[in-house]
């Protein structure tokens, strides 16, 4: 078993590294150690720390859960992500940089594929948006109760890093090589839903709907602009399916060569995710089963399309 866990390790070291680098130097580097003290590492002569292994998770992305767990029988492994930072902002922060790396991972093979079934708008669409990242944002801090929720969104203050983090994710989305969204008929209805509660508590003002609102049919447009062109960009390919049947929860799924993620969307706008085989292909089977059960509306699909587009118009339009 430790020597089927080592070499699960270096394995799983190699692919986190380009091709045309040496493993035993990238090893060096990150842990500031001689090259031999590595190679005795490598051949299993002598144990990495505890340390060693913490520091090489983080530095390349490995989930150590996972290559111990796939040696234990009937057991695999989710990461619950649990938050560390002092405060809510810090939280939030710590979320959206943890997606960032993920997307940041994978942009840019051409292997990549990003499945979403989703009863909620994905938050990667409208990242961009002032207005909506800010309710986002400012539900966020609602939810935990840490720090008092402004009454304008006009006047919340959102760090630099936050808004950059924010646009960066939208990019970073759309540079991937094929994404599917499988949603369900009423997608914009939740968070039209819940800007109004807000707004009927007072936390957000009536000039703060108007704005909101005026971006959701921005949003809107740019999704009927996607949908009937099919791709992002040249070569950056995006489906839209509309679901009939109900899904309870948001479900993700990643992939590109030698590496897969699946991830599940909890408290919020945390997930928990897992990188476990099984599960990943448990989770991909679950989102194939619901596109066989989905209606097509980019590039086809046309009535179909025109008539999901009008009822979200006239669902924004009740603001």
């Amino acid at each position: 078993m430790k020597n089927g866990i080592l070499n699960e390790l270096i394995s799983t070291m190699r692919e986190r590294i380009p091709q045309d680098m040496n493993l035993a130097n990238t090893l060096a580097d990150i842990l500031c150690m001689g090259k031999e003290a590595v190679y005795r590492r490598l051949r299993g002569e002598v144990s990495f720390t505890i340390d060693e292994v913490a520091l090489l998770s983080q530095k390349l992305g490995i989930s150590i859960d996972q290559i111990v767990g796939s040696h234990i029988s009937n057991k695999v492994t989710f990461d619950l992500n649990l938050l560390h930072a002092p405060s809510a902002l810090e939280s939030y922060y710590e979320i959206i940089k943890r997606y960032l790396n993920i997307f940041d991972f994978v942009k840019n093979d051409s292997t990549t594929e990003v499945y979403t079934a989703s009863n909620l708008l994905p938050f990667t669409l409208y990242s961009s948006y002032e207005y909506l990242s800010k309710f986002r944002l400012c539900r966020w801090i609602y939810q935990n109760g840490e720090i008092k929720t402004p009454h304008s969104l006009a006047e919340m203050h959102v760090d630099e890093r936050i808004v950059n983090a924010h646009k960066k994710l939208s990019e970073n989305m759309k540079q991937c090589g094929k994404t599917f969204f499988i949603w369900d008929t009423n997608i914009f209805y939740s968070l039209v839903k819940e800007i109004k509660y807000f707004a009927s508590l007072r936390l957000i003002t009536q000039d703060d709907v108007v704005h909101l609102k005026e971006e959701l049919l921005q949003l809107l447009a740019v999704i009927e602009h996607l949908s009937i062109k099919g791709e992002f960009s040249e070569n950056k390919k995006v489906s839209f399916y509309l679901s009939n049947i109900s899904f309870e929860a948001t479900y993700s799924y990643i992939e590109k060569k030698n590496y897969q993620v699946s991830l599940l969307r909890v408290y919020s706008i945390n997930s928990m995710d897992s990188q476990s085989p099984h599960i990943c292909q448990m989770q991909r089977n679950w989102i194939q089963s619901l596109k066989r059960h989905s209606i097509l509306i980019s590039e086809s699909g046309e009535a179909q399309r025109i008539a999901f587009l009008q009822k979200q118009q006239e669902i924004i339009d009740t603001l």
